[in-house]
C-alpha cells in the first residue's frame, strides 16, 4: 500500500525540523522508523540539500554544454570495438584449435555486452540525440518499431521498447524502493528466505548469474511494458502486482504471467534473438563443414562457441549489472521522492556504485557502468561526458560529505552475493530524516 505523505520532518541544513522524541531510541540502518541517526549515517543530519543540488545541476548543465562532435567520435570508436569483438570472434568460432575458441568465445561475449552496456545503454538514455545531426543514434529510433531495426540496431534477448520503459523509466526513477524493478534484495526475497543449505544458495546465484538475461531480465522487462500499456488503457494493476518479479519456470512454461502468455514472449521477445545467434549464425560453418568434408568438427565447434560465449557474455553483464545497485554500505528507502529533486540527487549517489575508471579499455570491460553514480544523475549524457564528470562529482561529494563509493567490481560481486543469499542487508534511509519538501509518496 502507498499512501501520500501529511507530515515528514524536514532534516539536514536546508530544512528547520527535527523528529519527534520518543520514548524508545531507534538507531539508522535496520530500520525505516529510526528516530536517531547513527554513526555512520550522521552526515545526513548535517547535509545542505539545496546546495548539494545546486552543485549537481550545475555540473550536469556544464558537461550537456560541452557535448559536440567529439562525442559522437567517441561513440564511433566503441562501436569500432564492439563490432570488432563480435565479427571478428563470430568469424573464428569454428576453427577447433582450444587457444582459438578461447578467444572467440571471449570477443563475442564482449560483442554482445558492450552493444547492450555501452552503445544501446547510453543511445536508448538519449546520450547523443543532440549532437548526433545524423539521428542514427537517436533514443525514438534505435532499436524499436521492428524486428529489422532490432536486428539492425541492437538485438538481444530483451525487447527495446520493453527494457527503455522498465530501465530508463522504472528503475532510474524509482531507485532503491519497492517499486524499483531491479531492486535486488526486494527480488531475491524468497531466496534470502528460504531455509535452503548456504552452498544450495549459492549454486541458485551461479545458475542467475549464467542464465539471468533470458531467464529474469527478458521477462520482467517485457511484464513492465505489458503493466504499463495495460494501465493506461484503464486496468487497475496494484504496485504489489507489477513488482512480483517473473522468471521462466515450469508454471511460465505452461501458463506465462497473468499479463502475457508464454508463445507471445517466446515469438516477440526471445524468438528473434534465439534464431539470429543459435540457428542462422551456424549455418555457414555447416555449409563449410559439409563442403570440406569436416564431419561435424567445425559445426559442433562453431556451435560450442556461440553457446559458451552466451553463458560467458550473462556471467559478465552480472557482475557489471547487477553489483551497482546492491551491498551493505548502499542505500534503500521507503519515499518517493520528486525526479531531479535534492533527495533525487543524494539517492542516485548513495544507492550506487562506481568501479575503478579513467581509460576506454577499462570503461568498455566495465561496459562503461563503472560510471553509475555519474550515470544515474544525468543518465542523458555521453560516455564521454562520464569520464569528465566522475573526478568533479567526487569532489562535490567531499565537499558536503555525501558517501561516493568506488570499489573493485569482484569486491562488489562478494557484496552483491551476501544480499542475495541474506548473508547482508542493504541500509535503510530513516523516513523520519528524509527532506521533506522532496518526498511525494510513502510506501508502507
Amino acid at each position: 500500500f502507498r499512501g501520500h505523505v501529511s507530515v515528514l520532518p524536514t532534516m539536514g541544513k536546508g530544512g528547520n525540523k527535527t523528529p519527534a522524541a520518543t520514548a524508545e531510541e531507534k538507531l539508522s540502518g535496520d530500520c525505516w522508523d529510526a528516530n536517531k541517526l547513527s554513526k555512520e549515517d550522521e552526515w545526513i543530519g548535517k547535509l545542505d540539500h539545496e546546495a548539494f543540488r545546486k552543485d549537481v545541476q550545475d555540473l550536469g548543465k556544464k558537461l550537456a554544454e560541452q557535448q559536440g562532435p567529439a562525442d559522437v567520435a567517441h561513440l564511433h570508436k566503441i562501436v569500432m570495438w564492439s563490432r570488432f569483438c563480435s565479427y571478428f570472434g563470430a568469424a573464428t568460432c569454428w576453427i577447433p584449435m582450444l587457444p582459438v575458441q578461447l578467444m572467440s568465445v571471449f570477443l563475442m561475449s564482449c560483442g554482445t555486452m558492450s552493444r547492450w552496456t555501452i552503445i544501446g545503454h547510453h543511445v536508448c538514455h538519449g546520450g547523443f540525440d543532440k549532437v548526433d545531426t545524423t539521428k542514427r543514434y537517436n533514443r525514438f529510433t534505435f532499436a524499436v518499431g521492428s524486428v529489422t531495426k532490432r536486428a539492425k540496431d541492437w538485438l538481444d534477448w530483451m525487447l527495446v521498447e520493453a527494457w527503455n520503459m522498465e530501465h530508463n523509466q522504472l528503475h532510474h526513477y524509482h531507485l532503491g524502493e519497492t517499486t524499483d524493478p531491479d531492486l535486488v534484495e526486494h527480488n531475491l526475497a524468497p531466496l534470502r528466505g528460504w531455509p535452503l543449505p548456504m552452498f544450495a544458495k549459492y549454486l541458485a546465484v551461479v545458475w542467475m548469474a549464467c542464465t539471468w538475461k533470458w531467464w529474469y531480465y527478458a521477462p520482467n522487462t517485457y511484464k513492465q511494458l505489458k503493466v504499463n500499456k495495460l494501465r493506461r488503457e484503464g486496468h487497475q494493476i496494484s504496485e504489489e502486482e507489477a513488482a512480483v518479479p517473473c522468471t521462466i519456470d515450469l508454471s511460465f512454461l505452461i501458463g506465462g504471467c497473468q499479463f502475457f502468455g508464454p508463445m507471445e514472449f517466446f515469438w516477440k521477445v526471445l524468438g528473434p534473438y534465439f534464431f539470429v545467434r543459435f540457428m542462422l549464425t551456424p549455418l555457414p560453418f555447416l555449409a563449410f563443414d559439409v563442403a570440406v568434408g569436416g564431419n561435424g568438427v567445425y559445426a559442433k565447434t562453431a556451435m560450442y562457441s556461440l553457446v559458451f560465449a552466451e553463458i560467458l557474455t550473462n556471467i559478465h553483464s552480472f557482475i557489471i549489472i547487477a553489483t551497482n545497485h546492491a551491498g551493505d554500505d548502499l542505500y534503500r528507502f521507503n519515499c518517493h521522492c520528486t525526479p531531479r529533486s535534492c533527495t533525487f540527487f543524494l539517492r542516485q549517489v548513495i544507492s550506487s556504485v562506481n568501479y575503478p575508471l579513467g581509460t576506454d579499455l577499462c570503461d568498455f570491460m566495465h561496459g562503461w557502468l563503472n560510471y553509475q553514480i555519474e550515470h544515474h544523475l544525468w543518465p542523458d549524457l555521453s560516455m564521454l561526458s562520464y569520464q569528465k564528470a566522475a573526478p568533479i562529482m567526487l569532489e562535490i561529494c567531499k565537499k558536503h560529505n555525501v558517501p561516493y563509493i568506488k570499489h573493485n567490481v569482484f569486491w562488489r560481486l562478494k557484496k552483491l552475493t551476501d544480499i542475495m543469499v541474506n548473508k547482508a542487508s542493504m541500509r535503510k534511509f530513516p523516513v523520519a530524516f528524509e527532506y521533506a519538501p522532496d518526498i511525494s509518496e510513502v510506501q508502507h
